[in-house]
């Protein structure tokens, strides 16, 4: 049973690694391609902590699916930028209808107007879900802690598949400055075949499971007859020296 032994070992490898991970580095699921907070796919923000002003850095430019673009006439927005350099900011999203969607990925993109040595783009942040109907009352739920480098591109962040209808963006820091705290555009995607591989994994583990008893079960079996066999081999040596005595 040595192969169940190793992969034992190899189970406990992986699950000790990825509790000590603050995200996946790579998908445990694979995503859709529909970022479904877009305001073009009826994705709507319906709360925020604050926006520098409504015209330049207005919070809409999160979801309007343009990034400033450096190019003269300017094709693209922004950003959003908070009113202070106070933390947390926090800016809640919802999907198309507030529908409740399975999402395991987010992308934070930190393509903004300003030069990076300046440091107002988002840096420490954290995503928290809820299916609850009221945001106000809800029970959130902590999904993601993530820490974004400070470079002008779209960065993806991965986690286990959760059940959405709100999500919730905290960002904690900024990357030095003391003004405000920027960021480009923020996307979410729903997870894709996660029933069918979360099946594939119970089965497997079921599998290791059933092995591990009948492991176990032959172990015992092979204690158990050792303990037997000592006592009988102590009955004779008892028996022997008993009518080596008598002979005497």
């Amino acid at each position: 049973m040595r192969w169940v032994n190793l992969l034992l070992a190899m189970m406990m490898g992986y699950l000790s690694a990825q509790t000590h991970q603050k995200q996946p580095s790579k998908p445990l699921v694979l995503s859709g391609t529909v970022n479904l907070v877009a305001a073009a796919n009826g994705g709507t923000i319906v709360k925020f902590t604050s926006q520098l002003d409504e015209e330049n850095w207005s919070i809409k430019n999160l979801i309007d699916g343009t990034v400033w673009d450096g190019r003269m006439p300017q094709t693209g927005t922004n950003g959003w930028a908070s009113k202070e350099a106070k933390f947390p900011q926090e800016i809640i999203f919802a999907f198309r209808n507030r529908e409740v969607k399975l999402i395991n990925k987010v992308v934070l993109d930190l393509t903004i107007p300003d030069p990076t040595f300046i440091g107002r783009a988002a840096r420490d942040f954290e995503i928290w879900v809820t299916t609850d109907p009221d945001y106000d009352k809800a029970t959130w739920k902590l999904v993601l802690i993530g820490t974004l480098r400070n470079e002008k591109q779209r960065q993806e962040f991965y986690f286990i598949p959760t059940e959405a209808r709100f999500v919730k963006l905290r960002i904690l820091s900024n990357h030095g400055s003391d003004r405000y705290v920027a960021l480009g555009e923020f996307e979410v995607y729903e997870a894709t075949h996660g029933i069918a591989v979360l099946d594939q994994l119970i089965a497997r583990l079921e599998q290791l499971l059933a092995d591990l008893k009948r492991y176990r079960d032959l172990l015992a079996e092979q204690g158990l007859r050792a303990v037997t066999e000592s006592s009988e081999h102590s009955e004779e040596d008892k028996k022997a020296k008993g009518e080596s005595t008598e002979k005497k």
